[in-house]
């Protein structure tokens, strides 16, 4: 197929101006001016035709970065940094700091960006993958995992598993490879002043299996709010009403122990791996 003469405009615009040698501080701002002109757009406002142009041309412009990682990663990093560029350029330029360097630096400006991005445009599935991999990683996920409560319909689906996860589930496995000291205070906050009642109802799953006192404190405020949608006062109230069997507590773990094997069970994205961390949470629901 050839590429289109939009394509092939934006490739000049790439591609120039390579042969003259610049300062740092010249390069800095080309390279800017690059990012600028390249992510001045969000991929779910384009038609089809448009997108595959756009990916070609950025396709590109990752192979010069990755080309020649040592000129490009500091302006690469600068860019991420910066907030004023586009939203798509924070998800896409933050999976190619993410492809050119292992830095754990790095990695956490990605992590920082990520948030930025408008999930409208960007496949909900590779979100999920990416900050999951963050969390089991050891990273700090509870900002870029809380961005979907932005979009009640966010919805990955994990092919080898024939695993679909909702909103809700994908929080669960954005956060809990986490300690929920990490994440708990801020699903609080977040509850205060939620609306999207999908959203509110994810907050309060993930606040249920955290199954800690201040979240439990939480969800019985939010049963009292006369203010709160009556759905998502019902389901906090069904969710505070769950019950653990009398198999379940046949356990000799600490209830910190089942929390500690629970977070690992959550490295896995799998329906195995839901099945085990919802059998943990009946064992730590019998020790409530």
């Amino acid at each position: 197929m050839q590429r289109s003469l939009f394509a092939l405009a934006f490739t000049a615009v790439l591609l120039g101006g390579r042969a003259e040698a610049q300062s740092p501080q010249g390069d800095a701002t080309a390279f800017h001016s690059k990012v600028v002109s390249l992510y001045s757009f969000e991929p779910h406002k384009l038609t089809s035709q448009q997108v595959e142009a756009k990916s070609k041309v950025l396709d590109d412009f990752w192979s010069e970065v990755k080309a020649d990682p040592k000129r490009y990663l500091p302006f690469l990093r600068n860019e991420l940094r910066d907030e004023r560029n586009s939203a798509f350029f924070s998800y896409d330029g933050s999976k190619l700091l993410l492809a050119v360097s292992e830095d754990r630096n790095d990695r956490a400006v990605a992590l920082e960006a990520i948030p930025r991005a408008d999930l409208q445009g960007v496949q909900h599935t590779d979100y999920l993958r990416t900050v999951h991999w963050f969390a089991r990683n050891g990273f700090h996920t509870t900002k870029a995992a809380l961005r979907i409560l932005d979009y009640p319909d966010f919805k990955a689906f994990i092919v080898q598993h024939a695993l679909t996860l909702g909103q809700n589930y994908s929080l669960i496995y954005m956060l809990f490879p986490m300690p929920d000291s990490d994440f708990v205070p801020t699903l609080i906050d977040r509850l205060k002043i939620e609306t999207s009642v999908l959203s509110q109802k994810s907050i309060l799953l993930a606040l249920w299996y955290s199954m800690t006192a201040e979240a439990k404190a939480a969800a019985a405020r939010f049963i009292s709010d006369t203010s709160k949608s009556e759905e998502a006062r019902n389901y906090a109230k069904e969710l505070a009403q769950r019950k653990a069997s009398i198999t379940s507590a046949l356990t000799i773990s600490t209830a910190q122990q089942l929390k500690e094997e629970r977070r690992k069970v959550m490295y896995r994205l799998s329906d195995e791996a839901l099945l085990e961390f919802d059998s943990l949470t009946l064992k730590l629901l019998a020790k409530q």
